[in-house]
């Protein structure tokens, strides 16, 4: 062969190639089947853990303390108070002649002097010496040497200035006790570190609400994932650490990490800073509301028997860090401390709940009607008769190719509009949609930039076509990042940075992703939803990240504070419908839709039981959607636990077989074709519709454990729903539910169940 005939022949081949890289991949049906969804008729053994929420013992709580003698007592709108002016602790009795103190019966513990005085402390703070090379680490309470007070009495409370003797660091608490609560408040103006000792941390009234092993029946709620208990036990030297964890995730300004994947948390995240603990189930409670300086702040849970044996839940702030420094491309690193201290302004409320309101339940109808009362949450008022199923499709996703980018076709516009059509023929009429992956950049590799709508997914009027065809229709657009693959975005100027000048970066082995600066995230939101309404007609944008991803930008001196203000602005005079996922506390108000809301806590060990706290605080006010049905392992469990939260299902559904996805970044979605999936996605939501259209937007006003595995769940309608999670049939009030089913009850009389079989 010439030397000439094998160039044309590599010009020719490398011409093929070229085009074969430009083209959509368009997928037959047939060439490859998803595997099915897990059995809906298959009943696992009931399996009992920390999963699940236990019947309580309702055993009576008696008080474990008594005024303390020399106490001043206040006249406060509360009624009387008794403070202790030498640890600035408290006591008061609630209307059931239970005592209340913000710290324990300190003489008749088994205490040290050291966590005597901890315990005893209204508050106690950690600051760096920086007369010390290494910043050495200083702990002082009220009773540390030389520290001095000068308390004063107000109205309804006392305020204090503070000079703690080592540091030398001074600051202002003020309590005041009304009919609101109890609230303690640390302004940030007030507090001076100007010498040598730097405020790092500041822990309050650490041991309100203590329990002594299990001296008293009753249980510490904990904001962990969805929420969960920890019962007060003997206690147990081999519990392997206290739970530790901050507000809304790791603060992931303060590292050298330079792939931010592997910067990842272990468990849940806390969505809410609220905590709260009980003494006596349905008797005496306290419920926690840390209304300011939770963006630096950490939940401690100190468990019976690792330091001490007491179990105590309380929040800690943090002023200032010390972080890593890199010098040089080697790694080296000297250790810096924050210069400019968080603007933290303490605000704690403590609400006293007694009777029936003292629980977990309580708690949260407490942290909802006060986000009702500031405006963060309203009464949904529509008259959909149905729940919503959330369905989630893919377009068009990207992949290198041999030579040049490939493109992957998984569903499109016509695709995706057959899909909804053929469910609503199927008797699901109340649809939520979002699309994914709809520009030449496919789902990947496209954020920040949505200006433009692919034609291999389809055209302007297939999109309107699929947004007539259901009841809201969400884009799906990242902002706070950009793809290396992409473009909107200039790598030198929209970054943004860790207190240590390095930039946020997400490295895979098929792009890098950056954090932009939030004035970025605006201006881009801008046009984005510019682009959605002008030129697509879309009213709805949604995104996966926004919601929870949070972080400050050193180079522009954008911290956590400012990040929230600026979020919720432009989101809430956005004009469109919102639709977030694993949404923080501080974006509820601004909602239409949350997406991925947690089911479960992160169950460590030492957590006792799961609880639908965040389910009950939101239910009635948004709709709420479990993560992708696609995948859960036991399909019946699942839904129950739906039915059980007032929690909406949701599916990934696509054209083309996921298998096509597995050298993608999506290729965590193992199935999703929907001719393999259709039957099921029918099945699993007409179970859950059975039950929960009879109290669709309506509030959860009551949850009652009638044994280990059956649950009644109250609605402010008078509708009860009552979940067996047993594989076995179970009595309620004489009536038989069936295995891994539920009852719909209204005026005790059944008017829902799930005929196994047929639709609910």
């Amino acid at each position: 062969m010439s030397r000439s005939t094998k160039v044309k022949i590599l010009l020719a081949s490398t011409i093929i190639l070229i085009l074969l890289s430009f083209a959509p991949v368009v997928f037959n049906a047939t060439e490859l089947v998803d595997t099915p969804l897990p059995s809906f008729n298959k009943l696992t053994d009931f399996v009992d853990s920390n999963r699940y929420t236990h019947k309580e013992d309702y055993q009576e709580a008696f008080n474990q303390q008594a005024i303390a003698t020399g106490s001043i007592e206040l006249d406060t709108e509360m009624g009387k108070v008794y403070v202790d002016e030498e640890a600035l602790s408290f006591q008061f009795v609630n209307s059931r002649g239970y005592i209340w103190g913000s710290t324990i019966d300190y003489e008749n513990s088994d205490l040290n002097n050291y966590y005597i005085n901890f315990a005893r402390s209204a508050i106690s703070i950690i600051s760096f010496n920086t007369n010390n090379a290494n910043n050495a680490l200083v702990d002082e309470n009220l009773f540390t040497k030389n520290t001095t007070k000068v308390t004063t009495y107000i109205e309804n409370g006392f305020q204090s200035v503070i000079t703690f003797g080592t540091s030398k660091i001074k600051l202002t608490l003020k309590v005041t006790f009304t009919k609101a609560g109890i609230q303690v408040e640390i302004p940030s103006d007030s507090i001076d570190d100007s010498g040598k000792f730097k405020l790092y941390s500041l822990k309050v009234y650490p041991f309100f609400g203590a329990v002594r092993e299990d001296n008293i029946p009753g249980y510490v709620f904990v904001p962990d994932g969805v929420g969960a208990l920890v019962r007060y036990k003997k206690a147990n030297s081999l519990i392997i650490g206290n739970y530790q964890k901050e507000f809304y995730d790791r603060n992931i300004s303060y590292n050298t990490e330079q792939n931010m994947y592997n910067f990842r948390s272990i468990g849940e995240r806390i969505f809410a800073p609220v905590y709260g603990f009980v003494h006596g189930v349905n008797q005496n409670a306290i419920f926690a509301n840390i209304i300011d300086g939770s963006l630096y702040g950490m939940m401690n849970l100190y468990y019976a028997g690792k330091i001490t044996n007491y179990t105590t839940i309380f929040p800690e702030f943090i002023y200032r860090r010390s972080y890593k420094q890199p010098m040089n491309r080697a790694g080296d690193t000297i250790t810096l401390l924050e210069e400019e201290r968080n603007s933290v302004n303490i605000k704690i409320n403590y609400t006293s709940l007694e009777g029936s309101d003292a629980s977990y339940v309580g708690m949260a109808k407490t942290y909802r009607d006060y986000l009702t009362s500031i405006g963060q949450l309203s009464k949904q008022n529509t008259n959909e008769t149905s729940i919503p199923l959330k369905v989630d499709a893919i377009g068009l996703e990207k992949t290198t190719g041999v030579l040049f980018k490939k493109n992957i076709v998984m569903t499109t516009l016509k695709e995706y509009k057959a899909i909804l059509d053929d469910l609503k023929a199927g008797g699901i009429d109340h649809i939520v949609a979002t699309l994914a992956g709809y520009t030449s950049n496919g789902f990947s590799w496209s954020p920040p930039y949505y200006q433009s709508l692919s034609s291999k997914v389809g055209t302007k009027k297939e999109l309107t076509d699929v947004k007539k065809s259901v009841n809201r229709l969400y884009l799906m657009a990242e902002l706070q990042m950009g793809s290396s693959r992409s473009k909107g975005f200039n790598r030198y100027l929209d970054l943004a940075k860790k207190i240590n000048d390095q930039n946020y970066t997400y490295v895979s082995n098929l792009d890098t992703k950056y954090l932009l600066k939030p004035k970025k995230t605006k201006e881009l939101l801008e046009e984005t939803i510019q682009f959605f309404q002008a030129e697509l007609g879309i009213d709805g944008i949604a995104s996966e990240y926004l919601g929870n991803l949070l972080y400050a930008d050193y180079s522009d001196d954008v911290m956590l504070e400012d990040t929230i203000s600026l979020y919720q602005d432009m989101l809430s005079n956005s004009g469109m419908n919102i639709g977030l996922a694993s949404v923080n506390h501080y974006l509820w108000g601004t909602l239409t839709d949350f997406f991925d809301f947690p089911m479960y806590s992160s169950q460590y060990i030492t957590f006792d039981d799961t609880v639908p706290f965040l389910a009950i605080v939101l239910k009635g006010s948004m709709e709420l959607y479990g993560t992708s049905s696609n995948y859960y392992p036991y399909a019946r469990d699942e839904l129950l636990r739906l039915i059980d939260f007032g929690v909406n299902p949701s599916f990934v559904l696509t054209q083309a077989s996921s298998k096509h996805l597995q050298e993608t970044l999506l290729e965590s979605i193992y199935s999703s074709q929907y001719s393999a999936l259709k039957e099921a996605v029918k099945t699993y939501y007409h179970f859950v519709n059975g039950a929960l259209q009879y109290v669709n937007q309506e509030e959860i006003i009551s949850r009652t454990i009638l044994a280990n595995q059956l649950v009644e769940i109250g609605y402010a309608n008078d509708i009860v729903i009552v979940v067996n999670y047993h594989n076995k049939e179970l009595d309620y009030q004489g009536l038989p539910v069936m295995p891994k089913n539920y009852l719909v009850l209204q005026d005790n009389q059944v008017i829902g169940k799930y005929e196994e079989g047929g639709k609910g």
